[in-house]
């Protein structure tokens, strides 16, 4: 049996089980590659969630690499396939398993055999048509089960044709409602695709020197700051809505709508603070899902909305009237620069977690510091200059900073040598404390390391208040850390906030 901590898994969003394990070699047994791969299967059913789940697996094709086996297998739940639904177990040249990719629905998940009234084949191929308006040709339809997170819907899966231009579009029909949950045309791209800053010009390039002109002229970016991703999650309507992000707060004047899913556009045009917000927003939040906060924990059960350009002024802000994030176009936009984002977003986050956080002074700068610590902690791996590690908004930021003489230029750093004692009641500004928060928290990160650090920053804040202080975030923190990871290293935690004159015995 592969033990734990002999491999390397990504965990599954939605179903519990690991939808990708590596960085092993297992032996095998049987006079075939389906009968090895079936066997390890068999082996290690409760790793996968397959328990009672393999005869639902059938034996679709195995691929022959130069020196390697790939053998897949397709599920079908009451005769029925699952879109997507699929294992594969990869072999190497001595029938020794290596890798093994998982999207099997788990049996608790299954749905009740399909008894239920269901539009005819001949309604759904007229409702995917009519969804297209265009003069398309009905290629097959065909019922399946469609993945919606944690749960399967019936369905159609309508192909649909059009030779002039070239089209060729799958929609995604529901077999009782008659209502479209997906389509794409095969022949563009299958996602969206966008230019970005990641996270932005000045860790893109190293330096700030090459984006000031004489008199310290602000130059466009050139290229090289550029990066191509993919969107995800988004619908059909052309716009940046998605089921976890969305910009239709953003004036409609100012709204890009892509054209066959390109959402390529510089920084100087229209579009582009729309698309960085979007895109790192939705990457932030898959990025706690990751960590756990999905399904019934997931800490943003509604869409994050965002207008992109909602005011003049040099400034951002998350609004939690309406749980939105503003994004300003005075100086440099503010959407510009992901770690600005990523900032804000830290405030939807808690307040997310723990409604109207920050109501006390200690409050206010522990959601300040958080903001910069997660932005920090996010994008450290992006950066090759090792002196922008503990930086944050060094792009949006960048004339304050050379006015402030930050080296390098920057809003603020988190490796402040500030403690308690040198906090300030009344400030006019919170994110003056809010530096010793967020150096406490990257003391925390230094010492544990970034997947650690963050599961149990994010973690302590479900047991904090409006009105919380530094001495309750800090023993929240030990909470979470004990909660987590059986108090491993509370010791260094513990030192790390005596440091900081931060009492763990205080109110």
């Amino acid at each position: 049996m592969l033990r734990r901590g002999r491999y390397r898994a990504i965990e599954g969003e939605y179903y519990g089980t690991p939808k990708e394990i590596w960085d092993f070699r297992y032996p095998t047994r049987g006079r075939t590659d389906v009968a090895r791969a079936l066997g390890f299967l068999e082996e290690h059913a409760s790793l996968f969630g397959l328990e009672g789940v393999l005869p639902s697996l059938a034996h679709d094709a195995t691929y022959l690499g130069a020196c390697s086996k790939h053998v897949v297998f397709t599920q079908k739940i009451h005769q029925k396939k699952v879109r997507r639904g699929w294992v594969s177990v990869h072999l190497d040249p001595t029938n020794r398993v290596y890798l093994v990719k998982n999207r099997a629905v788990p049996l608790r998940l299954w749905p009740s055999p399909a008894n239920e009234r269901a539009i005819s084949e001949e309604d759904a191929a007229k409702k995917a048509k009519r969804s297209l308006s265009k003069d398309v040709i009905v290629h097959d339809v065909q019922r399946m089960w469609f993945p919606e997170e944690d749960r399967l819907e019936p369905v159609f899966r309508v192909r649909l044709r059009r030779l002039r231009p070239r089209e060729w579009w799958r929609v995604i029909v529901h077999a009782r409602t008659g209502k479209i949950l997906h389509k794409y045309d095969n022949v563009a791209n299958a996602r969206p695709r966008a230019w970005v800053f990641d996270p932005n010009p000045v860790v893109t390039l190293g330096d700030h020197t090459a984006l000031l002109g004489t008199g310290r002229r602000l130059r466009q970016p050139p290229p090289e700051c550029y990066r191509e991703v993919r969107l995800l999650g988004l619908g059909p309507s052309g716009r940046l809505e998605g089921q976890r992000v969305s910009t239709k707060l953003t004036d409609p004047l100012r709204r890009i709508k892509a054209k066959n899913g390109d959402f390529r556009v510089h920084s100087h045009q229209v579009g582009f603070d729309e698309v960085m917000a979007y895109y790192h927003l939705d990457a932030a939040i898959r990025y706690l899902r990751s960590l756990g906060y999905r399904g019934r924990r997931a800490i943003f059960k509604r869409t994050l909305l965002v207008d992109a350009n909602g005011t003049r002024q040099d400034n951002a802000w998350y609004d939690p009237a309406t749980r939105s994030l503003v994004f300003g176009t005075g100086g440099i936009d503010s959407a510009e620069d992901a770690e600005l984002i990523l900032h804000e977003f830290g405030h939807a986050m808690q307040d997310a977690i723990c409604p109207e956080f920050g109501q006390s002074d200690q409050a206010a700068a522990m959601g300040e510091g958080f903001g910069d610590y997660f932005a920090a902690s996010y994008f450290e791996a992006k950066k090759t200059e090792r002196r922008y590690h503990p930086t944050v908004m060094s792009w949006n930021g960048l004339l304050y900073g050379l006015d402030s003489e930050f080296d390098p230029p920057c809003v603020r750093r988190l490796d402040s040598d500030r403690t308690f004692a040198g906090f300030e009641p009344d400030a006019e500004y919170p994110h003056d404390n809010g530096e010793i928060w967020a150096a406490a928290l990257w003391d925390v990160r230094r010492r544990l390391g970034r997947d650690r650090a963050d599961r149990i920053i994010i973690e302590s804040h479900f047991q904090l208040d409006p009105f919380t202080t530094f001495a309750r975030g800090a023993r929240a923190i030990l909470d979470a850390n004990e909660h987590l990871f059986a108090g491993d290293r509370r010791s260094a935690l513990e030192r790390v906030f005596r440091a900081r004159g931060i009492d763990l015995r205080g109110a």
